[in-house]
């Protein structure tokens, strides 16, 4: 199993994240409410952003504007490792979906079929309508953990389950549990190379 992100911020309010290792974590389609660099440090990574292949040598760096839907890609390079600066987004992103109301329901609302709504939807957003929703809701729990909400009332305001349920889809996304990145997240600190 690859090493966990290891989540910071520092005195200006801009989010951290480093990650080293020999195999890239894997991480399922998802966005951030921020611009993402990613910047790799040694070795390489691959990801694929807005449905397209990027492989990024060291001394890279890679741009993710904000709402933009990426992924990481399996990729085993030893000795790898990398830096992600997540800063506020350079133009403001719009929020197709908010709330849980179900897709069904908007999708007649818009006189198509859900199939047809959840097709027009990825097409446009670059991720199915679930998963967009479910990336969304992850953020905002992102923001909740950096002012330090306990993780039960995160779980359960922003619909999940349980802390389990918030913290198995936290990890696919973010490759890392809430508590861990609530604790990095939350203290404004200096970038130490680990």
């Amino acid at each position: 199993m690859p090493e966990p992100w290891r989540y910071w911020r520092d005195d200006a309010a801009i989010e951290w994240a480093y990650w080293a290792g020999d195999t890239a974590p894997v991480l399922d389609a998802h966005f951030h409410d921020e611009d993402q660099i990613t910047l790799v440090l040694s070795g390489s990574r691959r990801f694929e952003v807005d449905e397209q292949g990027f492989h990024v040598a060291a001394g890279r760096s890679l741009l993710i504007p904000a709402g933009v839907p990426h992924r990481s890609l399996p990729h085993c390079d030893p000795g790898t490792s990398c830096l992600n600066l997540y800063r506020p987004a350079s133009k403001a992103q719009p929020a197709p979906l908010t709330g849980l109301e179900p897709i069904g329901a908007i999708a007649a609302r818009h006189a198509l079929s859900r199939e047809g709504f959840s097709r027009r939807f990825a097409r446009q957003f670059g991720m199915p309508p679930h998963a967009y929703r479910l990336a969304s809701r992850l953020n905002g729990a992102r923001q909740r953990l950096r002012e330090g909400d306990s993780i039960a009332g995160i779980a359960a305001e922003l619909g999940f389950a349980d802390q389990s349920h918030l913290g198995r889809h936290f990890r696919r996304l973010f490759g890392v549990s809430p508590r861990a990145y609530r604790d990095g997240a939350s203290a404004s600190q200096t970038f130490q190379t680990p």
